[in-house]
């Protein structure tokens, strides 16, 4: 795992400012880092990268790295679990044992088409010699981040947007875009970023620069699998091979690893799944609370004690949120709602020497496990008829109400057409579109969605749109700034390019039925037991709301309390404090989110001197 950067076409200055954006983006690779520079006829290409070593640590795989049968270089961060396999297909002799020498000699093999190849998480540049063409890639389901920015004369990209920043190259202007998009979903939505002219790469997205700074942008995976031939019985079996073989393949690794175990399916079945296909004792790690309504600790412990786990518990409290709040919010690379609990647990797992841990995320997106589900189906099941009537009862009931955001949200769901996109935005929603315009004065135009091509299966079509949303600009993205903050990579193990396509391929109503994510509870049903996959899904969520009105309640009303530091970041200080108010009188109402979400806003501006 690394960080990247680089700079073409910008002159004698750049190395320079390549060496800024590796000293920012440091914390993601402590163990290495390089610059390597190369001149061409009309110009000439920096390349950065800071390394954290995990699979070969020796220096045979410093970066970047130089293919000498092609002259083309690699800056490289990921994982490619599948590099032995292409390593043995390429067949040349090769100088180190990194998958980061593989994907570059892949790369002269087959060109863009070696992305489709990789099975893992990357986001890397190669500097193609023989076209004198920049190609930037994202993995296809978007687990490493990548940024870029283009001005006259220069293209730079990084890992990191802070580290674009560092460069000195790029102005801290805000986006408005970006403070919209941010104030309706609680984070930025890609390809935007909270930075004017600095975008994000797509997932699944290749992008070439040539020398005269041209840029084409193509698509070169998204999951369209074919419909499952098959029954349920054997849909369960298929499911089980392929995570069973995720997991192993994810287990590559030549330091330490650890679980993150926060008692809820996604991870008890993450744990059980790895004693199947490893020898060796799992590492495991809970973050547990005091207050009995949140905390999943009795859940934890029963599957550590069922697997026999090395079980850690990493308990957080009040006062000790406040002490690392202010590491948390610097963690930050762009303003998000989420993330504090991956900073705290991705802490104490480094702390005990950890280097790789493995992480649930993605069992809900694939298994139906949000209200988002069962909501698009609900609605999207209503007759034209009852679509006419609801939409005149919403109209009514908009007007008669300014009750809580749930309430809101429902008249909102009433008077939609009912279909998966609109349900799915209503559902992860934010700010309203009016309310935005009453905190900015700008009106927010929605951007149509698209899942993966499954728009006649509503579950299979709200899938999508949570990976290419929620997941994708929120769950990923926090996991992975938060995570190597403290040098520690994360891997995801259900968000697999094999797992995903599996899971698209079946029929949606495989997916609900008795109890939370039922496919997933059959799948692993002979080492989990049904009462325990059948509970109410909790959610891994920090007590927010009563530390909100408790010790952080003075952070808080410094920041939302303050005309000046609102106005810094382009917001209406009365709307602020009105929605502040309402928190503090009546919390269910507004829910501690909104609040928050409009605090680090502000934190992560001032920090970052961007306004």
């Amino acid at each position: 795992m690394c960080s990247i950067a680089g700079i073409l076409n910008l002159g004698p200055i750049a190395r320079d400012a390549v060496a800024r954006m590796n000293r920012a983006q440091r914390h993601r690779g402590p163990d290495d880092q390089g610059v390597a520079s190369c001149t061409f006829p009309n110009g000439e290409i920096h390349l950065g990268n800071t390394r954290l070593a995990i699979i070969d640590t020796s220096i045979a795989g410093h970066q970047p790295m130089n293919d000498p049968h092609t002259g083309n270089w690699i800056t490289y961060n990921g994982e490619t679990y599948n590099f032995k396999d292409l390593r043995h297909e390429l067949g040349n002799s090769f100088t180190s044992n990194s998958d980061t020498e593989v994907v570059l000699r892949a790369y002269g093999r087959w060109g863009v088409d070696a992305f489709r190849r990789l099975r893992g998480m990357f986001a890397l540049a190669i500097w193609d010699d023989h076209k004198q063409t920049l190609v930037l890639a994202r993995d296809p389901l978007g687990i490493k981040p990548l940024y870029y920015y283009v001005a006259d004369n220069q293209f730079i990209f990084a890992s990191e947007v802070r580290a674009l920043l560092a460069s000195g190259l790029v102005a801290r202007k805000l986006s408005a875009a970006g403070v919209d998009s941010y104030l309706a979903t609680g984070s930025v939505e890609a390809p935007l970023t909270i930075v004017e002219g600095v975008k994000q790469l797509l997932p699944g997205h290749c992008l070439q620069v040539n020398s005269k700074l041209e840029l084409r942008d193509v698509e070169f995976a998204m999951p369209r699998p074919a419909s499952f031939e098959g029954n349920r019985d054997d849909a369960v079996t298929r499911l089980r091979s392929e995570l069973e073989e995720s997991v192993r393949l994810h287990l590559v690794s030549d330091v330490p690893l650890g679980v993150f175990l926060s008692g809820g399916m996604d991870s008890s079945a993450l744990v059980a799944l790895l004693t199947r296909v490893s020898d060796q004792r799992p590492k495991t790690f809970s973050v547990v609370f005091d207050e009995a309504a949140y905390t999943e600790a009795p859940f934890s412990r029963a599957v550590a004690e069922r697997f026999n786990t090395d079980h850690s518990e990493i308990h957080l409290t009040e006062e000790r949120l406040l002490e690392i709040l202010p590491g948390a919010i610097n963690a930050i690379d762009q303003p998000t709602m989420d993330g504090i609990n991956t900073f705290v647990v991705s802490s104490a797992v480094k702390r005990k020497g950890i280097t790789v841990a493995l992480s649930g995320l993605g069992g809900d997106e694939l298994f139906a496990g949000y209200p988002s589900f069962r909501r698009a189906l609900r609605f999207s099941a209503r007759s034209p008829s009852s679509k006419r009537v609801m939409r005149a009862a919403a109209g009514i009931g908009k007007r008669a109400l300014n009750g809580s955001v749930q309430r809101q949200k429902f008249w909102q769901l009433m008077s939609s057409a009912g279909g998966p996109a609109e349900t799915y935005r209503i559902s992860r929603q934010l700010f309203s579109s009016d309310f935005i315009f009453e905190m900015t004065g700008r009106a927010v135009r929605h951007e149509s969605r698209n899942g993966h091509g499954h728009d006649s299966d509503v579950v299979n079509a709200i899938s999508g749109l949570e990976m290419r949303g929620y997941m994708t600009n929120t769950l990923l993205r926090d996991t992975d700034a938060m995570s190597m903050a403290h040098s520690l990579e994360v891997r995801v193990p259900f968000v697999d390019t094999r797992v995903v396509d599996v899971a698209l391929s079946l029929p949606g109503k495989w997916k609900l039925g008795e109890g939370p994510k039922p496919l997933l509870a059959d799948v692993m049903s002979d080492l989990l037991p049904r009462d325990f996959m059948r509970r109410p899904k909790m959610g891994f969520t920090l007590p927010f709301e009563k530390w909100i009105r408790g010790k952080l309640r003075d952070e808080i009303a410094a920041v939302l309390e303050d005309e000046r530091r609102l106005s810094l970041v382009g917001l209406k200080s009365e709307t602020v404090k009105k929605t502040w108010r309402r928190f503090l009188q009546a919390p269910n109402s507004v829910g501690w989110s909104r609040p928050w979400a409009i605090y680090v806003l502000v934190k992560w501006c001032e920090g970052n001197g961007v306004s």
